[in-house]
């Protein structure tokens, strides 16, 4: 069966990391119709609180490429995601420049045995993508304090007892006097993980603090309804 695979690999293209399917037309990480779809979640109103920012709607493509950049190793689908979501010339580009200048992108930090598993992390590399196509800078002003289990089946609860306190301030000694904090990580469910970290620079932090994540978890109402316009929307 993987002979078949690598064959059919050789002949029609890598796979597609949407669909799955082999393709020779990947550009280069989806194929036409995928591409065309992630196009359309871009396009998505998705708004996790006042001040945080997602640039897509947790659906079962973004998952995927989500997927691929946090367990496949495929370091490049973060600015994949970033240059092809609303940041750059749309609905999320114009939030971002109404903020206070410079934007200081400061990535969720992993604990060191998760880095050296995975090699990287993901939102460092969200964090730059996002500093280059808005001319931010990549701060690191965050450092972990204890390995968190993963909280991938946690309840809400949960959630915010396993980060709680895990994270604290590494802040500059020349802490710019202006501009905008940019907290930055993959996918917003809770919010537990974010909300440690903005409570990690403490009440009285002088600049403006905000969240930006690749995905934002919706809650099931959301994705409930969501699935039946689809459905609706086949039917006609």
């Amino acid at each position: 069966m993987k002979f078949i695979r690598n064959v059919e690999n050789f002949v029609f293209g890598a796979e597609c990391l949407g669909c799955g399917q082999a393709s020779g037309y990947l550009d280069p990480w989806l194929c036409p119709d995928c591409a065309e779809k992630l196009n359309r979640e871009s396009k998505a109103v998705v708004s996790p609180g006042p001040d945080a920012y997602s640039l897509f709607p947790m659906r079962p493509l973004t998952r995927r490429l989500v997927h691929a950049l946090k367990y496949k190793g495929i370091s490049g689908v973060a600015t994949y995601l970033v240059r092809h979501s609303s940041v750059v010339g749309g609905t999320m580009g114009a939030e971002l420049a109404l903020l206070p200048r410079p934007l200081h992108f400061v990535p969720v930090p992993l604990h060191r045995a998760r880095f050296r598993e995975r090699g990287y992390n993901q939102a460092e590399m969200i964090a730059s993508a996002l500093a280059v196509v808005t001319g931010g800078k990549v701060c690191k002003w965050l450092r972990r304090r204890s390995f968190v289990v993963s909280q991938t089946k946690l309840s809400k609860e949960e959630r915010e007892r396993n980060v709680a306190f895990a994270f604290e301030a590494r802040l500059p000694r020349n802490l710019p006097g202006r501009g905008t904090v940019v907290v930055v990580d993959d996918v917003f469910t809770t919010g537990a993980t974010t909300a440690a970290c903005l409570d990690a620079f403490g009440r009285d932090f002088p600049l403006p603090l905000k969240v930006c994540t690749l995905l934002y978890d919706e809650p099931a109402s959301v994705v409930a309804d969501y699935a039946e316009d689809c459905q609706m929307e086949w039917d006609v």
